[in-house]
């Protein structure tokens, strides 16, 4: 199964299981996703859903058609998305993680806008990734197509908190169960569109 999804107590844990395409979401696998996390922000039994991944990369990108429900997703789901990076996240990668409420990554995690490298340019990835850590750095991402840093993701806002990686399940799931135990109606007003 491509997208593997488990409930423990409120938590619902949402983990990309194809390590053998790099954890691709194609159109049968943003589809699944998108059902995933719009099931759990529907169940009154979940309170805070963790997106975490299988393997040596986090997510290498999206099918872009497919995946354009999962732009700006984070901003419409009224339960917090936290994610739990490690290894790399390039192009739809890094919009699953701007689109998180909380993102906790591993030390040496790399992430990268690199569409640009093969001929592409698009306006959906550079607007949620723009709106985790401004246009001006999205723009100058989305042109060079640079590979950059757990240390820089930090420093732009685009990640919140970094552990080691041995330490990196453990420290997304206790922030995500801490979210998951936080008062339903006040997690709603704090998540509301603005």
């Amino acid at each position: 199964m491509s997208i593997r999804t488990e409930q423990d107590g409120r938590l619902r844990r949402v983990t990309l299981a194809s390590p053998e395409t790099k954890n691709f979401l194609d159109v049968k696998r943003c589809g699944q996703l998108i059902d995933e996390l719009r099931d759990a922000a529907a169940d009154e039994a979940t309170g805070a859903i963790l997106i975490d991944a299988e393997g040596p990369v986090f997510c290498s990108g999206m099918d872009e058609v497919a995946g354009e429900a999962l732009f700006g997703l984070g901003g419409r789901i009224s339960k917090p998305i936290v994610a739990a990076v490690k290894g790399v996240a390039l192009a739809g990668g890094v919009v699953l993680v701007a689109n998180a409420h909380v993102v906790v990554a591993a030390q040496g995690t790399s992430f990268g806008l690199t569409d640009i490298r093969e001929g592409k340019w698009s306006e959906l990835v550079f607007r949620a990734v723009a709106g985790a850590i401004g246009e001006r750095r999205a723009l100058e991402l989305s042109l060079t197509g640079r590979v950059f840093t757990t240390p820089d993701a930090l420093a732009w806002g685009l990640v919140h908190m970094v552990a080691p990686a041995f330490e990196l399940e453990d420290r997304a799931m206790d922030v995500a169960q801490g979210l998951a135990k936080a008062n339903p109606d006040a997690v709603k007003a704090a998540l509301r569109p603005r």
